[in-house]
């Protein structure tokens, strides 16, 4: 560190909530961070992180006691400020979850416009539409032109994660806080989010707090580190995360048996630019002749970037989406031939653990009304004594604590609320599995927990899994065999380890290279 004023500081800051059980959230908080430097808040899920950089943007909840200082360029912002002249425009901040970030009844070009308009007085429509397609350009969005015009449910999870980029770096912040942009992407698209944050970075010597639970991604981008543990400042050097952080070793795949689940020559398809009569001018093919097959007890990962076609597949193969044309055999049944009510009959067999727990899990329904209504629904347990100390039993297992029966789902973190996902997905004791980027929202000590903990139970209940990721190193530790996919097709397929240590393909390369 030198001797310059630093763009932001945090002195002892202490942040309590009224009402909880355990209320102390942050205690003693100190770092700081100067002009054109980064500094990565390195933690868990829990620890504090996302409640620091609420607490610097003074976007902390009514029932929050904070104490400690928080300046901006010397400016003490921890007491009476107008956050309106702060917030956008000197303070910018890229949120985890981009859905619920933007408005679903804006297009994203306008949501950019807005934001542009309200911190540039005087701007017109025109060139502040000319300033919002230039960021889009620069965050790597494709026909920004195009995307301007769409809303948000009509961009994939990496596409509104960018917008969320463009629309926090519009208006040139002196400070940016990035609460874990890159944990929906995957690898390629990652590396290149993060370049761009370097080099915007050093343009306009920026000063970045970039969250993360992510020990490599934390290297790669950070000048400086903190780590937080249970609300405190527990070191200073990526070595402090490795001791506090220490992860299990995975255990070694299950054991091959017959193909449990068997895909063949599966194509999807969806019209795009429909006319007025609703007939499509354009068909999209998002699968391409793509096969395989899982043997029980065996694990098969997808791999490939956005877009490659990977939840297609699984969505496909859950019947969420129908197959233009190929076969899905489960146990010798052809799903795609499947009437909805041999749906129904099926669904205890087969389940999915989603990739946005926030959109996937009910905000009206407790945790525990939620697991209890799918035990009913599928005729599990005697009574509801009985049904709850098996949640119980269930919640214990995915690291969650028994009072989390009463709570909603937005009283979780991203983390918290992805282990819910699984347990809801557990809960029916199903045969086969499908992980739609199931682990990417947890910290690297919970995403090996959680491996951990699905393994054992895949050995246990001789289960099958479909593991779909963006991260290789995931697949190659988790995964018994995967197969890479790029722009809807099998680039390459076999052996996890054989594939990702040995690659053909100028795809799985490219991949490969892009790791951290």
């Amino acid at each position: 560190m030198t001797n310059k004023m630093p763009i932001l500081e945090i002195q002892d800051l202490t942040v309590s909530f009224t009402g909880d059980e355990d209320d102390m959230a942050l205690q003693d908080i100190s770092f700081s961070i100067e002009k054109g430097r980064s500094l990565a808040l390195l933690g868990a899920s829990g620890s504090g992180k996302s409640v620091t950089s609420l607490a610097v943007m003074g976007l902390l909840p009514e029932n929050a006691r904070s104490s400690g200082s928080i300046r901006l360029e010397g400016r003490e912002l921890n007491g009476n400020t107008d956050w309106q002249e702060v917030r956008g425009k000197e303070i910018a901040m890229i949120f985890q979850e981009p859905m619920s970030a933007l408005n679903p009844l804006m297009t994203c070009g306008e949501q950019l416009v807005e934001g542009i308009r309200a911190h540039q007085p005087g701007i017109s429509h025109k060139t502040a539409k000319a300033q919002a397609v230039s960021w889009m350009e620069k965050v790597l969005l494709p026909d920004p032109l195009q995307l301007f015009h769409k809303y948000p449910h009509e961009l994939s999870g990496g596409q509104k994660q960018r917008i969320m980029i463009a629309m926090a770096l519009s208006n040139k912040p002196k400070l940016l806080i990035a609460d874990e942009p890159t944990t929906a992407l995957d690898v390629l698209v990652q590396l290149e989010i993060l370049q761009l944050l370097k080099s915007l970075q050093q343009e306009y010597e920026l000063a970045l707090l970039f969250i993360t639970h992510d020990l490599s991604v934390a290297e790669w981008i950070a000048d400086e580190v903190c780590i937080l543990e249970k609300g405190r400042v527990a070191g200073n050097h990526l070595s402090d995360y490795k001791k506090v952080f220490v992860l299990d070793e995975h255990v070694l795949p299950g054991a091959r048996e017959d193909a449990l689940l068997k895909v063949q020559n599966l194509d999807v398809t969806f019209g795009m630019q429909k006319n007025w009569l609703g007939t499509p001018r354009h068909i999209f093919k998002a699968v391409d002749n793509v096969s395989f097959s899982i043997s029980k007890g065996n694990t098969l990962g997808i791999v490939g970037g956005s877009g490659s076609g990977k939840s297609t597949v699984s969505k496909c193969i859950m019947g969420i989406v129908p197959a233009a044309a190929g076969n899905i055999f489960f146990k010798g049944m052809d799903l795609t031939a499947l009437s909805p009510k041999g749906w129904r009959s099926i669904r205890k067999e087969m389940q999915m653990i989603f990739q946005d727990p926030h959109a996937s899990l009910s905000p009206r329904m407790n945790v525990g009304d939620m697991l209890a209504e799918v035990m009913q629904v599928h005729h599990i347990g005697k009574g509801g004594g009985q049904r709850q100390e098996y949640i119980r039993r269930l919640l214990d297992k995915v690291g969650l604590p028994v009072q989390s029966l009463k709570k909603y789902p937005h009283e979780f973190s991203g983390g918290q609320k992805q282990r819910l996902c699984i347990a809801r997905a557990l809960v029916v004791e199903p045969e086969f599995i499908i992980c739609d980027e199931s682990i990417a929202a947890l910290d690297t000590k919970m995403q090996y927990q959680i491996l951990n903990l699905l393994k054992a139970i895949q050995q246990e209940d001789h289960l099958t899994y479909l593991f779909i990721t963006h991260d290789l190193k995931i697949a190659e530790i988790f995964c018994d065999e995967i197969v890479v996919m790029q722009e809807g097709r099998i680039v390459e397929a076999g052996n996890a380890a054989q594939v990702l240590q040995y690659p053909q393909h100028d795809y799985t390369r490219q991949l490969r290279k892009a790791l951290l």
